[in-house]
């Protein structure tokens, strides 16, 4: 089994919000809280779906039966590997692969950096996902918005 779990997520900036405003036609400020909570899901789910990272972050993936090796996201660089007793583990990162020193439960802990270029291209696929759960869109719509991040 594995578990890909956020630690951290830079939040949205003004202007993401202001984009998704007028991107969803809501011109009233009340609304700005549930419009940066859908935001903030929508780039969570995007990054995932792209394996991208939009916004800078720390993650860590959780592994169970990983036969030594643990994939990081979005372009991820590893700073700390722990077993299961929260024990340091010895680690090498070749690409997005982690080679861990061991084949029990492990818990990697990597960080991201935003990809400018890639952001520009996904963010009218944020603002559609989050415009669709800011409308209550069940899951295959919300799905069916991720398959344009291919």
């Amino acid at each position: 089994m594995v578990r890909l779990d956020v630690i951290t997520m830079e939040v949205p900036c003004d202007g993401a919000l202001e984009m998704l405003k007028e991107y969803a036609a809501v011109s009233d400020g009340g609304q700005d809280c549930i419009l940066r909570m859908a935001l903030k899901r929508a780039f969570v789910m995007v990054q995932r779906y792209a394996d991208i990272a939009l916004l800078p972050g720390k993650y860590c993936v959780k592994a169970e039966d990983h036969g030594g090796e643990v994939r990081v996201y979005m372009g991820g660089q590893a700073v700390r590997v722990r077993d299961g007793k929260g024990s340091p583990v010895a680690y090498e990162q070749v690409g997005d692969v982690v080679h861990v020193a061991t084949e029990g439960y492990v818990e990697v802990e990597f960080i991201t950096s935003a990809n400018a270029v890639e952001y520009d291209r996904l963010m009218p696929v944020v603002l559609r996902y989050a415009t669709a759960v800011y409308d209550g869109a069940l899951a295959p719509e919300l799905n069916g918005i991720l398959k344009e991040c291919l």
